[in-house]
């Protein structure tokens, strides 16, 4: 199956594009408005790795007067859900804006099948087999909801973030990816990680006391998944959610013994998670071959905005790094709790109130189907969570 999706990544064909970097405007209203939309710094200065709200304790040596920068109150974050978050109907509300419109006949020209039929119909089948391309295209639907909601809020966008899936559509938000490449990425992505993980085992959500010994566990879990015969027995951490919640991949013996025995040894609550198999795990790591290849195929620019990797919670540095780790990111853990620590980090001695911290704190727009995302930021960083914006899609 992974040499069939490979052989078919190997004919994927790349748009050329203007010698500009970004999206035309000649071919649909669309393309202008994703090219205005990766345009984000002020008269094109490139973004520095860290995080442009984050002052420095110390004030530098004189110096010229540098140009006014706008208060982190006027900056904003983004953040983009996944695989997972989709539901049907999805979108339905947005059509009336033109501009999404134009989105999901773009997305449905370049993918050969109708996005929003397939969003917004009556088929859950069919939307959990095409979600990754459904809920990529809804959540920048969502920004163009957003520009509506609050004029020039995504403009001000300095950084972005996306849970698994996410992070590809953040990538194309920063003009890093353009859209045409990034659908049919996320299209063989979807592909190759179900292929990977067929018949490979699951994914169980753990929510565990403070005492919770959770290397333990998922030791004891797999040794046990071993005794009961598992062709590849194992349990680790895929996503790790907020204190006291991780997402669990492991092999069928295993979740079932983190299920029955978990509450004895600090697990509050166990709960398969509706997924075809094990993803962001070793498991799933012959998806990456594939993927790396397809990236190697598209043209990849460095992020105009600083993107947070689930990977590592560090910023993607230019393009290479991009190309380096993105396919990685389907396989490795999704950093989660650390990716949003990263996000609204600030030095020591800046506060995030404003008290040495350069005043306010950054408005937070949560952008596609699915509440997890705001949901989980409160049990992270409450201050983010109050300065978050649900836009409902």
């Amino acid at each position: 199956m992974l040499r069939r999706l490979t052989a078919c990544m190997r004919r994927m064909r790349v748009d050329e594009r203007s010698a500009s970097g970004g999206i035309g405007a000649d071919d649909s209203p669309l393309r202008g408005m994703l090219a205005g939309a990766a345009q984000f710094g002020e008269g094109g200065e490139q973004m520095a790795p860290e995080l442009q709200w984050a002052t420095q304790p110390y004030p530098a040596r004189p110096g010229p007067r540098p140009a006014p920068r706008p208060l982190p109150r006027d900056h904003a974050v983004l953040l983009f859900p996944g695989e997972g978050s989709q539901y049907l109907g999805m979108g339905r509300q947005l059509m009336h804006i033109p501009a999404v419109k134009d989105l999901y006949d773009l997305a449905s020209e370049t993918v050969k099948w109708d996005v929003a039929a397939v969003c917004q119909g009556a088929d859950a089948a069919a939307l959990a087999a095409r979600a990754q391309v459904c809920v990529l295209v809804t959540s920048l639907a969502a920004l163009e909801a957003a520009r509506e909601a609050r004029p020039g809020l995504p403009q001000r966008a300095r950084a972005a973030a996306g849970f698994s899936l996410g992070e590809v559509t953040a990538l194309v938000f920063a003009g890093a990816i353009d859209l045409e490449p990034a659908l049919r990425f996320v299209e063989l992505r979807q592909a190759a990680l179900a292929a990977a993980g067929a018949g490979r085992g699951g994914l169980a959500t753990l929510w565990l006391a403070p005492a919770a010994d959770l290397r333990a566990l998922l030791r004891d879990a797999a040794a046990h998944a071993a005794e009961q015969g598992d062709d590849e027995p194992f349990a680790e951490v895929a996503n790790y959610l907020y204190p006291g919640c991780k997402v669990v991949a492991g092999s069928e013996a295993a979740l079932r013994w983190l299920e029955a025995r978990g509450a004895g040894r600090g697990v509050r609550r166990a709960a398969r998670v509706a997924a075809a198999g094990p993803l962001h795990c070793r498991a799933v790591r012959r998806a990456a071959p594939p993927l790396r290849e397809a990236l190697r195929m598209m043209e990849v620019r460095d992020p105009r905005i600083t993107v947070v990797s689930n990977v590592d919670a560090k910023p993607y540095r230019d393009a290479k790094h991009i190309v380096r780790q993105l396919p990685l990111q389907a396989c490795s853990p999704v950093r989660w709790e650390q990716t949003l620590h990263a996000l609204f980090a600030r030095p020591r001695g800046g506060g995030a109130g404003g008290e040495g911290g350069g005043g306010g704190f950054p408005q937070v727009l949560a952008l596609g189907p699915g509440r997890a995302l705001r949901a989980t930021l409160k049990q992270v960083n409450a201050k983010a969570w109050d300065n978050c914006l649900q836009i409902d899609v």
